[in-house]
């Protein structure tokens, strides 16, 4: 072999054994893609079985159709109910981001089903996080499905139906806005429909199967129900549903009422958020670069103390922090951005820069390396942003990943700055939050110290 290309094998094999022993670097080019293989796998993999949403549920009216109605959520595939014990509570729930929307069964709703041919359609309330707006039309066509699923119930009552359509009957006739010749028209389709409900019983007994019907996975009656409910939707114009789903707004009423946020309230505390990372990422990085090129030491050496030392690191890192959020809020603000509450919106910003600043001691404490502490940065950010909703909405992991993402800074200080800038949350709401990422850093800071002392002192 040539000298020269003996040369470039040798410094290729220095290079790899320097990356074999640095372990974080190694961990980092080895192992962490393939969490985020997994990370994301696990993510695809619910497309086959979606995970389920979870929703609260509130029935107002307490009568025999809404608790029927309320036990079909409750065992729906797409749900994970949870009752709540007023309509208050659960708006409040869902305006501080604990749960994705809110039913609510109003007074009237199983009066409202008996006239479902005429009447417009039961009416329930939905109110739906506006973080969550993608999920929001999937929310309103399980409802529907469900409705027309309860309707098709009712065909197995033949007699119940058929006091449900003469009531719908009485209705149309007595509308007086309708002219004479669609009351015509309907009162033949209700006249109908009655004569197919009486028969339904004696086609269950006398109608033999044929053999498409036999191999039907519905029996001829549930068929024919299916046709009927489908007919009476297109035959009342068109627009009718068996629920008719209203809107409610999560947020506080103001002088010219409730109004939701804009999109880039939604999507301008995730940009902060990326903002302090990176801030936090880069002082760690130019910390563990002072330790290994001497620079620490020099410092260390100075008439001033290590404690000064590294609490001016952490000074510069928090001012930092704030500069990228001062500068974002101004560009949202100017982008139609209308904080809620401006005392709660500077806690947030101060709670999110302490929490970053002790993570940046951490990280810097445990990086040997420039090249590690870019590694373990990133690594550890990245999955705390993947956990915490950072880059996948919660609604899309599943169960476990949800409950592990409380560990994750990213998800309290989205909460905490989604609270101060369009949740309009009280200061009871924000203590939480507020108190997670206070706590992450000080204990962030306060075990980087630690490990930084150690190390000065065994060198």
């Amino acid at each position: 072999m040539n000298s020269p290309l003996r040369a470039q094998f040798a410094i290729a094999s220095k290079d790899i054994r320097l990356l074999l022993r640095d372990r974080v670097s190694f961990f980092f080019a080895f192992f962490f893609p393939l969490i985020i293989a997994v990370f994301f796998g696990t993510i695809f993999a619910q497309q086959d079985d979606p995970p389920t949403m979870g929703v609260l549920l509130f029935d107002a009216d307490q009568t025999e159709g809404s608790r029927s109605f309320a036990k079909t959520l409750h065992g729906a595939s797409e749900f994970e109910v949870k009752d709540v014990a007023s309509r208050d509570a659960g708006v409040d729930l869902v305006r501080a981001g604990k749960a994705t929307a809110f039913i609510v069964l109003p007074q009237g709703f199983g009066k409202s089903r008996d006239g479902m041919f005429w009447s417009g359609g039961t009416r329930i309330e939905l109110a739906v996080d506006p973080a969550a707006k993608a999920q929001a039309a999937m929310l309103e066509g399980v409802l529907t499905k469900y409705g027309f699923q309860q309707l098709q119930e009712g065909f197995k009552d033949p007699s119940k139906m058929q006091e449900q359509v003469r009531k719908s009957l009485a209705s149309m006739r007595n509308d007086q806005n309708l002219s004479p010749a669609n009351k015509l028209v309907f009162d033949s389709f209700f006249n109908s429909l009655d004569s197919f409900l009486g028969q339904v019983d004696g086609m269950k007994a006398d109608a033999p199967k044929s053999d498409a019907s036999a191999r039907s996975d519905k029996p001829a009656d549930a068929t024919s129900a299916d046709s009927a409910v489908h007919d009476a939707a297109a035959t009342a114009g068109g627009g009718w549903q068996p629920i008719q789903i209203e809107r409610l707004s999560i947020t506080h009423p103001g002088p010219e009422g409730p109004k939701p946020p804009n999109s880039f309230s939604i999507t301008f505390p995730q940009g902060i958020i990326w903002g302090v990372m990176g801030c936090a990422l880069g002082f760690s990085i130019s910390l563990v670069t002072e330790r290994t090129k001497g620079t620490m030491v020099r410092l260390l050496v100075a008439p001033i103390s290590p404690r000064q030392v590294l609490m001016g690191k952490a000074l510069a890192c928090f001012v930092s922090t704030l500069g990228v959020s001062v500068f974002l809020l101004a560009i949202g603000y100017a982008m139609g951005v209308r904080p809620t509450s401006w005392p709660l919106l500077i806690l947030a910003v101060l709670a999110v820069g302490v929490c970053f600043v002790g993570i940046m001691m951490l990280l810097a404490a445990l990086s040997p390396s420039e090249r590690s502490a870019g590694g373990l940065g990133w690594g550890v950010l990245l999955v705390c942003s993947m956990i915490g909703g950072g880059m996948i909405p919660l609604f899309f992991m599943p169960a476990w990943m949800k409950s592990i993402s409380i560990v994750s800074p990213i998800r309290w200080s989205v909460l905490a700055l989604e609270g101060g800038i369009w949740r309009d949350s009280s200061l009871a709401e924000m203590a939480t939050p507020l108190g997670v990422l206070v706590g992450i850093g000080v204990v962030g800071f306060v075990a980087g110290a630690a490990i930084l002392g150690r190390s000065r002192t065994s060198t």
